[in-house]
């Protein structure tokens, strides 16, 4: 028995990401403590193939410049906030699992989970640090994302591969810095992104405010006075409405790099916390009244109209888009789960539909994978309470073995 379990732990630590501080000193966490991320070697077929991963963790946001700050003082005693309290390993689920039998093609890869720690989407910059409560916050985003990629920089030039990805907050920062990833990198590196639950759908919320594109523009009055936006052409472009370039639905125009998007069509989170749908807290709309529906309708269509138009302009683009209420994929039992496939009961999960474009050259047919149905006509669309409670058994393990292993 001693001897399963010493060999359970020693499995444990090969698949464990270690814990990483990046070496520039300016590119601190919201309460001045450097800024991190977490790596696992890649080794074998994978050692020359990389996965850069943005944490996401929504923003620091309100209504007025004190809210915003409030909010950011709040976050920074976090790990939201700082690097105070990070265990020294982590572990993964999805994407990022460390065993063949979990995660058959990337298991071996080059994976980087970098820490989500500037609350202002991976991006923005001050030099001087705000004061306030009597506290010093730190905005240094931009500074952190540059950092990394140049504590990365040597093994990066010789890849054969780099993905750039993220979720939520860290899929919008997929969509802000995948161009700049791809410039930054030797011609001979293939660069793709795939951005999960990364667009947020300009549009106000079920009580008709628009408190998200407000809090928005405070936002970058704070933090993008001294630096622009990573994807420059979207800039220039877009001089009045700056604030553009931060939707990935009007961001998308610009990016030339191939993107496999992973996205609900009915984005949990965007339905339960920015428009204030509050009957779909349980993941579905069973409860909801005609109105929710209706509204909650108006953002599938139009998530899929962003969608169609990017698979129109750019016709490489891939992708995995069911009718459910979710928010991100990649990192949780979603990403090769049967009880979410587009379409339903196709046997099409996130998985081998991304699997497949990877190694299909980006060929224009067949690598579209977006639900043709409204829910809940997904018969793959499961937020059954078994799935669910499964979900919260892995995530709970995952906790536990970090605790061991801190």
């Amino acid at each position: 028995m001693m001897q399963v379990l010493g060999l359970i732990l020693i499995l444990l630590c090969v698949q464990a990401f270690k814990l990483v501080y990046i070496s520039d000193p300016k590119a601190l966490c919201l309460d001045g403590t450097p800024s991190s991320f977490y790596k696992a070697e890649g080794y074998g077929t994978g050692a020359k193939k990389y996965i850069l991963h943005f944490q996401g963790g929504s923003r620091i946001g309100g209504q007025s410049y004190d809210q915003l700050l409030k909010s950011a003082l709040t976050r920074s005693k976090t790990v939201l906030g700082s690097s105070k309290n990070l265990n020294q390993q982590m572990f993964y689920h999805g994407w990022f699992e460390r065993t063949k039998i979990a995660n058959e093609y990337y298991y071996n890869w080059n994976m980087i989970h970098l820490n989500y720690c500037d609350g202002t989407l991976h991006q923005g910059y001050k030099s001087d640090p705000v004061e306030y409560n009597g506290e010093k916050l730190y905005f240094r985003g931009d500074q952190i994302v540059k950092s990394w990629l140049s504590d990365l920089s040597d093994e990066l030039s010789k890849a054969e591969l780099v993905i750039v990805s993220g979720c939520s907050a860290g899929g919008i920062a997929a969509y802000f810095w995948v161009d700049y990833i791809r410039s930054q990198l030797p011609a001979s590196v293939v660069v793709y992104g795939v951005p999960d639950s990364g667009i947020f759908i300009d549009m106000p919320a079920i009580d008709g405010t628009d408190n998200q594109k407000q809090s928005l523009n405070l936002l970058l009055e704070l933090v993008n006075t001294e630096v622009t936006h990573p994807n420059r052409e979207c800039v220039n472009n877009n001089q009045q409405q700056k604030w553009k370039c931060y939707y990935a639905q009007y961001l998308l125009e610009y990016i030339k790099t191939p993107l496999f998007i992973v996205q609900s069509l009915y984005d949990y989170y965007s339905l339960s916390q920015m428009f204030k749908v509050d009957c779909s807290d349980n993941y579905n709309l069973t409860y909801c009244s005609q109105e929710q529906l209706d509204f909650s309708q108006t953002l599938y269509s139009k998530t899929l109209d962003v969608l169609m138009k990017r698979k129109q302009n750019f016709l490489e683009t891939g992708g995995f888009a069911p009718s459910c209420l979710e928010h991100c994929f990649l990192l949780t039992p979603r990403y090769d789960s049967s009880d979410w496939e587009v379409p339903g009961l196709s046997g099409n999960t996130l998985e081998n539909t991304l699997q497949k474009w990877l190694n299909s050259n980006q060929k224009y047919d067949d690598n579209f994978y977006i639900d043709s149905v409204e829910w809940p006509d997904n018969d793959k669309c499961s937020n059954s309470e078994m799935s669910n409670y499964q979900i919260q058994i892995q995530i709970i393990f995952i906790i536990i073995f970090s605790v061991i292993f801190n």
